[in-house]
């Protein structure tokens, strides 16, 4: 590996990641979809960056990613805030995910036998049944609508990303366990799942709480939060050795959310209550962190991607049949829990996949046992253009089906109010 290309990549990756935040606002095209168009342009088109010379580089990338996006999620959930929409969410998430796994899995090992076992049908479908929270926002952003709207639907549809990319890792990472250990039976790989969230919760909990009170008592101390990495870190640790795959990035979720609401805990689980966390200091900071690792990951999948013409069909209409799952999913949830018009309305448009998806996709090329998958490529080749498809719709197709009514847009200022 050349030390110098490392670097030059990283910043690179950094100076396009600006870059496309710029574009972004201009354009309304998500700042992911820039990202991997300038990988494919330097990687695959003008081959000035081969994917060989990062290939040690990735799987540190996507284990840091997988963990920084998951605490980040903890992070963003304000107990106190989210408690009326958890059921809401809850249903719509989990219907959707279910629903997803099941059509896309089964679609692939009809049209594509070659390619796709049944089990590696499921697990592609696992890889994309969830929303991406960031995706969901920019999509919010882009949307023109009254305060109240805003409010509503960003609880309602950050806390259902929240939980169906928790089903969506456990899921990915139970099935890819069954594919490298092809004698156990798939129902036997599914109930270690209620296994991994205990201990991941168990996991998640203790961390968290024991550094909120090392965090307090080396309060104003340098470098308190950069050692909070470290922390994570042997969090997901302690969640894989412990729950087995999965049960890491769980446990990263539970500890960015028990940070975050040390508070309302410690009253109710009788914890010492006057101990104080810099909410704002620590959301800022880790949000610089997972600004860096997200635009590696970015720039990493389209300097890889070799998807073909084919490919890209074949993702665009996935992207039609997950948009077609996604209102059949708000359809069925509203039958068990009265959603709103709003709610109504935003989840059938943003049903985008993002950062998860991009990881998860990685993992059979990295696992052991690679050489059990049909093809361990084609996961990346057709999820890219699923996660660009469905992006572009949310973003461009988004606010032109939901304008019924005029409204201010839905600013960063505004979404930091809600």
């Amino acid at each position: 590996m050349d030390a110098n290309i490392i670097v030059i990549l990283i910043s690179l990756a950094l100076f396009l990641a600006y870059i496309s935040g710029m574009l972004f606002t201009l354009t309304k095209v998500p700042d992911m979809v820039w990202m991997i168009s300038f990988g494919v342009l330097l990687g695959p088109v003008l081959g000035l960056f081969k994917i060989d010379t990062v290939t040690n580089l990735i799987p540190f990338v996507v284990v840091m990613a997988l963990n920084l996006l998951m605490f980040e999620a903890g992070l963003n959930v304000d107990l106190k805030t989210f408690r009326e929409s958890l059921e809401k969410s809850g249903y719509l998430g989990v219907i959707t995910f279910t629903l997803t796994v099941f059509v896309i899995g089964n679609l692939l090992h009809y049209i594509l036998p070659s390619m796709f076992t049944i089990t590696e049908g499921l697990l592609f479908g696992a890889m994309i049944g969830g929303t991406s929270t960031s995706t969901v926002l920019s999509i919010l952003g882009c949307i023109g609508m009254i305060n109240s709207d805003a409010s509503e639907g960003r609880l309602f549809l950050v806390l259902e990303s929240i939980v169906t990319d928790s089903l969506s890792i456990v899921t990915t990472m139970t099935l890819i366990r069954l594919i490298q250990m092809p004698d156990i039976p798939l129902y036997e790989g599914f109930k270690d799942i209620g296994f991994v969230f205990i201990v991941a919760g168990v996991v998640g909990f203790s961390m968290g709480v024991l550094w909120v009170q090392v965090l307090d008592l080396a309060r104003n101390r340098p470098f308190n939060y950069i050692m909070t990495i470290a922390v994570l870190s042997i969090s997901y640790i302690s969640g894989e050795q412990l729950g087995g795959p999965g049960a890491g990035a769980l446990s990263g979720l539970v500890f960015g959310l028990t940070m975050i609401n040390y508070p309302l805990l410690a009253a109710r689980f009788n914890l010492k209550q006057n101990v104080r966390v810099e909410k704002r200091r620590l959301r800022a900071f880790y949000e610089e962190i997972t600004f860096l690792i997200k635009s590696m990951l970015f720039l990493f999948v389209g300097l890889q991607l070799s998807f073909t013409a084919g490919h890209l069909l074949i993702g665009m209409g996935l992207a039609v049949v997950i948009g077609l799952v996604r209102v059949a999913s708000v359809n069925v949830t509203n039958m068990f829990v009265p959603l709103s018009q709003v709610e109504v309305k935003v989840s059938r448009l943003e049903f985008s996949n993002g950062l998860t998806a991009l990881v998860l996709a990685q993992l059979p090329r990295l696992v052991e046992g690679s050489h059990l998958f049909t093809d361990t490529g084609i996961f990346g080749n057709l999820i890219a253009p699923i996660v660009i498809t469905t992006a572009l719709f949310g973003t461009l197709a988004g606010p032109v089906l939901y304008e019924d009514k005029p409204g201010p847009e839905l600013t960063p200022e505004l979404i930091d109010d809600v």
